[in-house]
C-alpha cells in the first residue's frame, strides 16, 4: 500500500514539474572583419581606440604627422634638389646605384647548346667585350622575356655602348656562351615626396643603403586615421609614437559578430538554418533571454561534434563574452 502511494505521489510531482531546458555554452566571436589601414607613412601621433570598443564608420581614431622616406637601393647620393622648408613639387634627391651598368641581352642565335638558351633570373654570368676581350665583368640576370633578358653589372670594367659576349664559365669557354649584349649606363634613381621637406639626413656624395632614412616630410595638417566601417575593435596592430608605413594595418574591426557553441553530433541535428533559438549572457545576473538565428552548422567527424554558428539580435556584443544557448525562451 505504501509503495503504491509513493509511486502515485512521484507521478504527481513529475506531472507538475517542468522539464529542464537543454543548454550549451558558447562564445561571442568576430564574424566579419575589416582593417583600419594607415593612409600614409609617418609617425602615429595618437591612437584613440581600445580592444572591445564600439566604433562607427567615419570615426577618427588617430593621426599621422610625419612621413619618413627611405632609400630604395644601395648607392651614393648624386644630387639634392631642395632644402629644409621647401615645398616638394617633384624629386627631392637622386641616388646613383651601386650597379653602374645594365646589360641588354639576347640568347637568340648565340647560345651554343639548348641548355645555354635557358637563362635563369638571378644567376651569375661572366661578361667580356666582343672586340678584343680586354674588358671583363661579372653580372646578375635581373629579368627575362623569351630570348631577351637584362642583367646588372656587379663588378669589373666595361664601357657604355660596347658590345659584349656573355658566358656561364668564368674561363669564357666557347661552349658556355649564352648570349650577346650591349652595355648601357644605369640611370640615377629619383626619390620624391609630398608636402614640405621637414628634415634632410643625407648630402651629395653620401653612401646610402637600401632602407636608410633619407628625409622626412610633413603635410600642412595631420593625416587622419578613419574607421571604414562600424563595428567592434578586436585588435590593435600598432601604438602611438610608432613609425608606420602606408597601407599597414592599425587596427582590426569586427563588423559583425556571431555566437558559436560546441554541441554533440546528435544534438547538431536539432539546429536548422533559419531557426530561432535563445541565449543568456554570462555577464547578466538577471539572465535575460535574447533571440538568435541559426546561420550554419559546422560538423567535425573526427570527434563526432559540431559547431553551431548563430547570429544574435543584440548589437555591440563584446568579443569573447560567454553565453548560454538554450532551446526555451524562459
Amino acid at each position: 500500500m505504501k509503495t503504491r502511494f509513493f509511486l502515485l505521489l512521484l507521478a504527481a510531482v513529475l506531472a507538475v514539474t517542468p522539464a529542464l531546458a537543454d543548454t550549451w555554452a558558447g562564445t561571442v566571436t568576430a564574424e566579419d572583419t575589416v582593417e583600419v589601414e594607415i593612409p600614409s607613412s609617418g609617425t602615429l601621433t595618437h591612437l584613440n581606440a581600445e580592444v572591445g570598443q564600439q566604433v562607427q564608420a567615419g570615426d577618427v581614431i588617430g593621426a599621422i604627422r610625419e612621413t619618413k622616406v627611405f632609400a630604395p637601393a644601395d648607392g651614393t647620393v648624386a644630387a639634392v634638389h631642395l632644402e629644409t622648408g621647401d615645398t616638394i613639387a617633384d624629386t627631392v634627391l637622386e641616388i646613383a646605384p651601386v650597379t653602374l651598368y645594365t646589360l641588354t641581352c639576347t640568347s637568340q642565335d648565340y647560345a651554343k647548346t639548348p641548355e645555354n638558351a635557358l637563362i635563369h633570373s638571378g644567376e651569375q654570368i661572366y661578361v667580356r667585350c666582343s672586340v678584343d676581350g680586354t674588358h671583363k665583368a661579372i653580372a646578375r640576370v635581373t629579368a627575362i622575356n623569351g630570348a631577351n633578358f637584362s642583367a646588372e653589372v656587379t663588378g669589373g670594367e666595361l664601357y657604355v655602348g660596347e658590345a659584349v659576349f656573355l658566358y656561364r664559365d668564368p674561363a669564357y669557354s666557347t661552349r658556355s656562351l649564352i648570349g650577346k649584349g650591349t652595355v648601357t649606363s644605369h640611370d640615377t634613381i629619383p626619390v620624391s615626396g609630398t608636402g614640405v621637406l621637414l628634415s634632410l639626413r643625407v648630402g651629395v656624395g653620401d653612401r646610402v643603403e637600401r632602407g636608410q632614412w633619407l628625409f622626412s616630410t610633413a603635410s600642412s595638417e595631420d593625416t587622419e586615421l578613419i574607421v571604414p566601417q562600424s563595428g567592434i575593435v578586436t585588435a590593435l596592430r600598432t601604438s602611438a609614437g610608432s613609425e608606420v608605413v602606408k597601407d599597414q594595418s592599425a587596427a582590426t574591426i569586427a563588423t559583425s559578430v556571431s555566437l558559436r557553441a560546441e554541441v554533440s553530433a546528435d544534438d547538431a541535428a536539432r539546429f536548422k538554418k533559419g531557426d530561432t533559438w535563445y541565449y543568456t549572457r554570462n555577464d547578466d545576473p538577471h539572465e535575460t533571454h535574447f533571440t538568435c538565428t541559426v546561420q550554419r552548422v559546422l560538423t567535425n567527424e573526427a570527434d563526432a561534434s559540431a559547431t553551431v554558428v548563430l547570429i544574435p539580435e543584440e548589437k555591440g556584443l563584446p568579443i569573447g563574452l560567454g553565453i548560454i544557448l538554450t532551446d526555451e525562451e524562459n
